[in-house]
């Protein structure tokens, strides 16, 4: 298989992982219609009550694929942009870059795997004492004990990232068209999308109001689709050829 092909596989493949993390979130996160949205303290809501437990384990199995998948794409993606900024000081970006995907490899099964954790352990302190206050404290104080590194990944992936992306988008690395396709590809982060998409779903009615869930995780595939912008324009161009010639 031919780098072309072979790279547009693998960001495919990537995609594909961020769209297992969108499922997951919708399983963790969305509500009936009838169902309430309260939360008791900042993590736990009362609706975890309600949700079967199969959702939960889903959703973590969806965070861990999702997570082997992720690296595939975002590695790939990496690789492409080694090769189109092969010098000067763009390349401390790509640096970055590598810095954001490979915090989000180690972290994100973890970080989703924890907030299932909290729900199911909510869930079951609930079912065993009856106390929904006291069930919502312990649930609380397992994840305030995880927090640090839970806040370590979303600075270093999440944040991290989405600035890299937005450089690179505005100093061209990324290949787009005009000003309009480069304001456009701004949201095309894992922060700006549910910042202003996501905040914009919410004041929807259900179920559209449901689709915030999903943003965060649609904003890292948003991020592989600009590779392969910048993969179709390395193509053209005949960069992909100097990779053909080191293999």
């Amino acid at each position: 298989m031919d780098s072309y092909k072979q790279s547009k596989k693998l960001l495919g493949i990537g995609i594909v992982g961020c769209l297992l993390y969108v499922i997951g979130d919708f399983l963790f996160a969305a509500t009936g219609s009838g169902q309430t949205a309260e939360s008791i303290g900042f993590m736990v809501r009362v609706a975890y009550l309600e949700m079967s437990t199969w959702r939960m384990v889903a959703s973590i199995l969806c965070g861990f694929v999702g997570t082997l998948l992720y690296y595939m794409g975002f590695h790939r993606m990496y690789g492409l942009l080694k090769i189109h900024v092969s010098e000067g000081k763009d390349r401390k970006w790509v640096k970055l870059f590598r810095v954001a995907y490979v915090t989000g490899t180690v972290a994100w099964a973890y970080v989703h795997a924890v907030f299932m954790i909290v729900a199911l352990i909510f869930k079951y302190v609930y079912q065993s004492c009856g106390d929904m206050q006291n069930a919502a404290d312990i649930a609380n104080k397992v994840f305030y004990a995880n927090a640090a590194p839970m806040v370590i990944a979303y600075v270093m992936c999440d944040v991290l990232l989405t600035v890299v992306i937005i450089v690179m988008i505005w100093k061209r690395i990324i290949p787009l068209k005009n000003t309009g396709a480069r304001i456009l590809a701004t949201l095309c982060n894992p922060m700006a999308l549910p910042g202003i998409v996501g905040n914009l779903l919410t004041l929807l009615p259900w179920p559209v109001n449901q689709l915030d869930h999903g943003t965060e995780s649609f904003g890292h595939a948003l991020v592989l689709i600009l590779g392969l912008i910048l993969l179709k324009e390395m193509n053209r161009t005949g960069e992909l050829k100097q990779e053909e010639a080191l293999e």
